[in-house]
């Protein structure tokens, strides 16, 4: 037990941001009794980035580099960089506050599946340890108060680097992890939340596996994803309605929604996918 909170907080010691008291504060309120039931099972190797976009890198755990790693990091981390600080023209507006207006309509459509209205979901969220995956340098738990709310993504230490996180972001626990071996204990999180990374990462059945297992019972997962054959190094997962349907349900999910629509926010994507599943 002892040595998974150590190792939580060394996680959350890389990012080296203010705040840093609150988020070490956010891990202590991790119960001591989940950490006693069930440990993170033996994981495969883990890489993630470190450092900021000019001197950072992909590494391991023990500190060596991955060079494929850090350029597909690099790539999206100077994505993010370049449209946080008003550097791409087709961006519609300042980088915080329109991220913070997609999310919240995001959460409202989470809300609306529910049955919920604007303070039944507050109230609902304030019960709740949500988990976001790949939720990038706005993540969508940051649009609303929840008993808990971690943010896993391998980039979490160039955001922080980076000065990308916007002050929302303080209440929550930042892990930089990738979603296929995520450092925390089994049956943790009430709703899992994955927008538009399920397509970015290299092994998503692992990936919805690892979100089977941090969920409790009747948990929900939340995802979005764009629809597209498309594939390139950011995005070598290209998903569609009928791969992604066999994957939740191959993996313990019940479907409870699940629409598609064009428009999206890759260019190459036909549709992009909005879907509520529950663990059986």
């Amino acid at each position: 037990m002892n040595s998974l909170k150590h190792l939580l907080k060394q996680l959350a010691a890389r990012l080296l941001r203010p705040g840093l008291a609150d988020i070490h504060r956010r891990l202590d309120l991790i119960e001591i009794k989940a950490f006693e039931r069930a440990a993170a099972p033996p994981s495969p190797v883990e890489i993630h980035w470190r450092g900021s976009l000019q001197t950072g890198r992909a590494t391991t755990p023990d500190g060596a580099a991955n060079p494929a790693a850090t350029a597909k990091f690099r790539d999206e981390l100077a994505y993010w960089v370049n449209v946080a600080r008003g550097h791409d023209p087709s961006f519609p507006g300042e980088f915080h506050a329109v991220f913070a207006g997609w999310q919240r309509r995001r959460l409202n459509e989470l809300a609306d599946q529910l049955k919920l209205d604007g303070p039944g979901f507050e109230a609902w969220a304030r019960e709740r340890t949500a988990a976001e995956i790949g939720g990038g340098p706005h993540p969508c738990v940051c649009e609303a108060r929840w008993k808990r709310a971690i943010a896993v993504d391998p980039l979490a230490d160039g955001y922080a680097a980076e000065g990308l996180y916007p002050d929302s972001a303080r209440h929550i626990t930042h892990l930089a992890s990738p979603g296929e071996a995520i450092p925390l204990p089994s049956a943790i999180a009430d709703l899992v939340i994955i927008e538009n990374a399920l397509d970015h990462v290299e092994d998503p059945r692992a990936v919805v596996t690892e979100i089977a297992r941090l969920l409790r019972p009747r948990g929900l997962v939340w995802l979005l994803v764009d629809l597209m054959d498309y594939r390139d190094h950011m995005h070598p997962s290209p998903m569609s309605e009928a791969r992604l349907r066999g994957l939740m349900t191959e993996a313990g999910f019940r479907e409870r929604y699940l629409a598609s629509w064009p428009g999206a926010s890759h260019p190459m994507a036909t549709h992009q996918c909005r879907s509520l599943w529950e663990k059986i």
